[in-house]
């Protein structure tokens, strides 16, 4: 059964939007083992079935962010919403072929001070459960301008190695109630009125199956309508 959250809208593209030209369909398939700290349950780090749409952001290269950062506090807006500005997004990558393998590690804390404490005999240990070699994902990246995606880009905590088919898609722009492919609520001006699957992850969620009351703005990419959408969009 579908879940309720909130209310479907009914605006059309606004002029002041940049008009996406260009659709492409954008196979991922690893190379390596990719590990994202997707959920934390006890001693087990999980890796989702899924590539989060900010993730492929970076590891296309479309934004950077600081090798050395002095707090643990993310700036998605400022890296990413300029991408806006550019006429470039992409949506979340769903799985097509996905296996996991469970890993264990064990390690002591590092430190960057040249001073040991006393040791109380506890080993920093536990699981991971990250995405096997091998594993195929498929997403759409549309953009204001013709842009070149490079053959292998790196993903998640070990910078792990995918190499990218890419084919240009034909484009229309078109207004939908349904979309089936995942979507990221923090970039939609437009947010959904009932969804089927919900990924409560950070930094952001993740729908999928999702259902607007009203007609809402955006492209049609083959067979697939994607909804209008933009990084760190939703500022509510």
């Amino acid at each position: 059964m579908a879940n309720r959250i909130g209310k479907g809208p009914s605006s059309l593209l606004a002029k002041s939007e940049i008009e996406m030209q260009f659709a492409y369909s954008v196979q991922i398939e690893l190379e390596d083992y990719l590990f994202f700290a997707s959920m934390e349950k006890g001693k087990v780090a999980e890796t989702a079935s899924l590539i989060h749409n900010y993730a492929l952001a970076y590891g296309l290269g479309w934004t950077s962010s600081p090798y050395y950062h002095g707090q643990q506090a993310p700036a998605y807006a400022k890296q990413l919403q300029p991408l806006n500005d550019c006429g470039m997004y992409i949506y979340p990558a769903s799985p097509v072929q996905v296996t996991h393998r469970l890993m264990q590690y064990n390690t002591t804390s590092e430190s960057i001070y040249m001073v040991r404490g006393q040791s109380l005999g506890y080993p920093n240990w536990g699981f991971i459960r990250c995405i096997r070699p091998g594993s195929i994902f498929q997403t759409y990246a549309l953009t204001r301008k013709p842009v070149e995606f490079p053959k292998r880009i790196r993903l998640g905590k070990w910078m792990s190695q995918a190499r990218l088919t890419v084919r240009e898609c034909p484009i229309v722009t078109a207004t939908g109630t349904r979309c089936s492919h995942l979507i990221n609520v923090q970039d939609l001006k437009e947010i959904p009125t009932y969804f089927s699957t919900l990924y409560n992850l950070l930094p952001t969620r993740l729908i999928a199956q999702v259902e607007w009351e009203n007609a809402v703005p955006g492209y049609r990419v083959k067979d697939v309508f994607l909804p209008q959408a933009g990084f760190w969009e939703n500022q509510s």
